[in-house]
């Protein structure tokens, strides 16, 4: 029997197939690009992306997107998920976060009470990272998950999944943060004003800050819009009818009405301008 040469241009030589060996991914090459999220999101998008390699990191998305995570509870310190598998039944994820006593808690109520408008911000997400630390936790491997797949690696694609729906969801309503830890608005909000109170007491005993003062909220920003496209045109055309002779008055008059409106509007925006 011949066998081909190297050098022996055939089939036998292009058909060879020879294993590539891939550079192994770093984690910045894992990590996918996303819109900027809350930082308590970005803090559970952190442990996925620092335990899980590329394949069971774009599964876990994947399966995330296609509504994979069947429940999702948030208790106490804790998320009981379940994900719909290659299995008949789900598999159970948990993700578990580090123990705080009510004195870690308190240190949430009285840093918000300290912050400008802290009730505010923490609505929109906007947490300081000692907040987050408290909330979530301090270091990323103090948040420990697991689930009851036989996939044996560290992270494998439901927990993914399942941090993928928790950041998401915290993303979108930053409280569900604040519920993870037994914290509901109410209480929340009565215990930073009883913080507000005893920081305006100490204010009133100290005679550095009675005199230096805090830093006032911001002021609110109200919604600015003309005033003829908040209002009923139906009503301003049946005032005008009451003291028109005809119809044809009547269109004039608010026609001349919005005329004079435009003009003292522009006439005011000129003003401010010099």
């Amino acid at each position: 029997m011949v066998t081909p040469s190297d050098d022996n241009v055939i089939y036998a030589n292009f058909g060879r197939k020879v294993r590539v060996e891939k550079p192994e991914q770093t984690r910045d090459e894992r990590v996918q690009r996303r819109p900027a999220m809350a930082p308590a999101a970005e803090l559970l998008i952190e442990v996925a992306t620092s335990r899980a390699d590329r394949g069971r990191l774009t599964r876990g998305r994947d399966y995330a997107r296609a509504g994979h995570v069947l429940s999702m509870d948030l208790r106490n310190g804790a998320v009981h998920a379940e994900v719909a598998g290659s299995q008949n039944e789900p598999f159970a994820v948990t993700v578990q976060l580090p123990y705080r006593n009510a004195d870690d808690l308190a240190r949430v109520s009285s840093e918000l009470a300290r912050t400008r408008d802290g009730m505010q911000g923490a609505r929109r997400g906007e947490l300081s990272r000692s907040v987050v630390g408290v909330l979530l936790a301090e270091d990323i491997n103090d948040i420990r998950v697991r689930c009851d797949c036989p996939d044996p690696h560290p992270l494998c694609k439901h927990a993914v999944a399942v941090l993928e729906k928790l950041a998401a969801k915290i993303d979108a309503d930053p409280l569900a943060l604040f519920g993870l830890r037994g914290m509901d608005l109410l209480s929340l909000e009565k215990a930073v004003m009883v913080q507000a109170k005893d920081l305006s007491r100490e204010a009133e005993e100290d005679p550095a800050l009675f005199w230096s003062g805090r830093a006032l909220p911001s002021l609110p920003e109200p919604r600015v819009a003309p005033a003829l496209d908040d209002s009923d045109l139906d009503l301003l055309h049946k005032a005008m009818r009451a003291v028109s002779y005809t119809n044809v008055d009547q269109l004039r008059a608010v026609s001349d009405i919005e005329d004079m409106y435009d003009h003292l509007c522009r006439g005011g925006m000129l003003d401010n301008e010099s």
